[in-house]
């Protein structure tokens, strides 16, 4: 039989235990858990440098589907891995909480980004076509689409470099 002393003492536990689990939830977690960034010119090098490669990356397999050496199916998988990519570069300019003098470059920069994964959406469309059995010749209004919104992206991109303190 439990005696008064033990009621006690568990029921002083178990409000120590809830007390502590209630506190651990309402105290406010750190806002600001991502990750610091010191050096923030290394970071959108960084960033660019990355994007340059899945540039040349897209750039060649687009030039091999259209050539025949490349499945459009396969051109597709490996742009939809690239677009994913890009989507991890923007995030990385979202949370990198750039300080005011670096905010419009980091802008500029993420809109350059964008503008890559509009483009990657439209090499998607075109590869699709191309499955469909369209001519290359048949692709020329996509392809000057394709070519505008690439310069788009170009052109943020350098307004990002302008646009660097």
């Amino acid at each position: 039989m439990a005696t008064k002393k033990g009621i006690i003492l568990t029921a002083i536990i178990l409000g120590i235990i809830t007390a502590a689990s209630f506190s651990l939830w309402l105290i406010p977690q750190h806002a600001n858990s991502g990750p610091l960034i010191s050096d923030y010119h290394g970071e959108l090098e960084s960033i660019k440098e990355r994007h340059g490669i899945i540039i040349n990356e897209i750039s060649d397999e687009l030039n091999n589907m259209l050539g025949g050496s490349l499945s459009p199916d396969d051109f597709i998988t490996r742009a939809q891995t690239s677009s994913s990519q890009v989507d991890s570069l923007l995030s990385e300019i979202i949370e990198s909480r750039a300080p005011q003098e670096w905010r419009e470059s980091y802008l500029n920069y993420g809109e350059a980004l964008k503008k890559y994964n509009d483009y990657l959406t439209e090499t998607i469309v075109i590869a699709n076509k191309v499955k469909g059995n369209v001519s290359i010749n048949d692709l020329q209004d996509e392809l000057q689409k394709l070519d505008s919104v690439k310069k788009e992206s170009e052109a943020y991109a350098i307004k990002a470099n302008e646009t660097k303190p």
